[in-house]
């Protein structure tokens, strides 16, 4: 056992075993997915077939006219094989290792200490359950115990930085990790009681059909297959029941969506995403409780009339500017350094590279997340990186987001891959939606005007009635100017509302900041929710700027109207 030079390390044999992966078909099932689950995989197989540098006797056959062991020759002597016949095992990539009869290797003493005192200490768990914080230590040490041992493996492959890298070890060990996911996938498949298909296998993990299963039905089957595949492999290996998916949607390797079940009395489904825009970081949040809230109504209900019914109203609300600017703060990692000059950045490095101009102190991390936003400005250019913004700016100046770019580009595409699969066209539901864009600004032309920055559409009023929201021609509608007292009311209800709200906020924000209710918060908090709601309520004062001189107008026309 020597510690290779890094020459020495180049001079090894080049990997060649690779994990079992079986491509899922990409489809919507509404029968039951079981989820089965090697427990510990590699560390059980190093264990159970006593893989080791202190247990290998070389090669069965030369490989590439060699007998390399690492960087050294091991070739077996002749006549061993035959005489310890009884005592060997082979993996697939045709390695020979003692049984631990022989020798027991090092590798799998130490991680049967590991293993076992994981145990312990996760039984040790159950006697301290009232106490929370020594349960918390406990679990950050099994847990701590379980990565040293999934990690071994590692160690015998880390070709890069290991102290100790050994090919024919590591593929030793994922080969017959393979061999071992491929024989429980034959039996599962072969057996006609359980009526069972693989559809999805992962390294270590398999994902089982039962169609016109229920949910007991799939439990009990799943418990037999577990126990039939533990059977048939030498101990601690071990298929562990996982889950079931009622309802469920398998997109690509490592891209899955279900309502989860863990007990057979379980009553309501978890939602449990894996490598989807719901849960992951580049996202934000507007796409993700979009596609969350439409894959749930799929589960449920499996009605695409109300999922595209649910999709259209969240794209109406974007049209009309109903929605937060937090909503819509994408952060995707930025690499300064890495890009080509003669190419165009990223929208997060244009950001970034912005805010480096305007303080150079402000240089962001490498792989740091950067937020934006992709605003409506016409003014600088069309192109991405000229209408990123950051979110400081964003609330700041009147810019609205570029709502088609974010639907088209970022709330259709994700909603797409899933509903394809059953036969909807999601961007055909966007196409043939009536849609309707507002000004929302009543005080631009009159009273009550923003210090912020204004674009030429804030100087137009809207076409809309203030009251009742019909098309007019004039802040209200002939019908709500029919009915003065009842409009001068609803006028006064909501400016009194905006004022209302707004002094809430800022209480809030000043009980926050630790200042006084008259002064003004300067808070730049992206993440804080008060920062925007603070930020539309100062828009919505802005807003009913004009109503005094409204219910003014109609007292004069209801005098008017008294006197004749």
């Amino acid at each position: 056992m020597v510690t290779p030079s890094k020459q020495q390390v180049g001079l090894q044999n080049a990997p060649f075993a690779v994990p079992l992966i079986h491509e899922p078909e990409s489809k919507y099932y509404n029968h039951p997915i079981i989820v089965l689950d090697f427990q510990s995989l590699y560390p059980s197989v190093m264990i159970a077939y006593n893989i080791c540098y202190s247990t290998c006797l070389g090669r069965v056959e030369q490989f590439k006219g060699t007998n390399k062991f690492g960087f050294t020759e091991l070739k077996v002597p002749d006549g061993l094989l035959e005489l310890l016949k009884d005592y060997l095992t082979v993996t697939p990539n045709g390695m020979i290792f003692v049984k631990p009869a022989v020798r027991k290797s090092l590798l799998a003493k130490m991680l049967g200490e590991i293993l076992d005192t994981r145990v312990m200490v996760k039984q040790a768990m159950k006697g301290y359950r009232d106490n929370k914080s020594l349960t918390q230590m406990l679990n950050a040490r099994q847990l701590g115990l379980k990565l040293m041992a999934n990690v071994t493996y590692g160690y015998t492959s880390a070709t890069y930085s290991g102290r100790m890298p050994c090919i024919e070890i590591a593929d030793s060990i994922v080969q017959t990790g393979r061999e071992t996911l491929e024989k429980a996938q034959e039996l599962i498949n072969s057996e006609a009681k359980w009526g069972a298909t693989v559809v999805y296998g992962d390294t270590d993990s398999l994902f089982v059909a039962l169609p016109g299963r229920s949910k007991d039905e799939a439990f009990k089957i799943g418990h037999d297959i577990a126990d039939a595949v533990t059977a048939m492999n030498p101990k601690p290996v071990k298929l562990k029941f996982e889950k079931v998916y009622m309802g469920s949607v398998l997109m690509a390797k490592k891209r899955y969506v279900g309502f989860k079940y863990e007990h057979p009395d379980d009553v309501d489904p978890v939602f449990d995403a894996k490598g989807i825009e719901t849960i992951r970081r580049d996202g934000f949040p507007a796409q993700q409780k979009i596609e969350e809230i439409a894959l749930k109504m799929l589960f449920k209900n499996q009605d695409l009339s109300e999922i595209k019914a649910f999709v259209q109203d969240e794209w109406r609300k974007v049209l009309t500017g109903r929605v937060s600017l937090q909503d819509f703060i994408v952060a995707k990692e930025v690499r300064l350094g890495t890009y080509s000059e003669k190419g165009v950045p990223p929208p997060g490095a244009a950001v970034a590279y912005r805010r480096i101009l305007k303080d150079p102190r402000d240089e962001v991390e490498y792989g740091e997340r950067v937020p934006y936003i992709i605003s409506d400005s016409s003014t600088g250019g069309k192109r991405l990186i000229d209408k990123a913004r950051t979110p400081e700016e964003m609330l700041s100046s009147n810019l609205g987001i570029d709502k088609e770019y974010y639907i088209r580009n970022l709330l259709i595409p994700p909603l797409s891959r899933i509903f394809n699969l059953v036969g909807a066209d999601v961007e055909q539901w966007y196409d043939s939606m009536p849609r309707s864009k507002r000004v929302s600004t009543y005080g631009a032309n009159g009273g009550g005007g923003s210090a912020r920055t204004t674009r030429i559409d804030a100087h137009f009023r809207s076409r809309h009635c203030l009251v009742c929201g019909a098309e007019s021609g004039d802040a209200l509608c002939a019908a709500c100017r029919d009915e003065p007292a009842a409009t001068a009311h609803a006028l006064l209800s909501r400016q009194h509302a905006a004022h209302s709200r707004l002094a809430e906020l800022q209480r809030i924000c000043a009980s926050c900041a630790g200042t006084g209710p008259a002064e003004r918060v300067l808070c730049d908090s992206i993440d804080c929710s008060a920062l925007y709601a603070r930020a539309r309520a100062e828009k919505d004062v802005t807003d009913v700027a004009d109503v005094p001189a409204l219910v003014a107008e109609l007292d004069q026309q209801d005098t008017l109207d008294l006197d004749w």
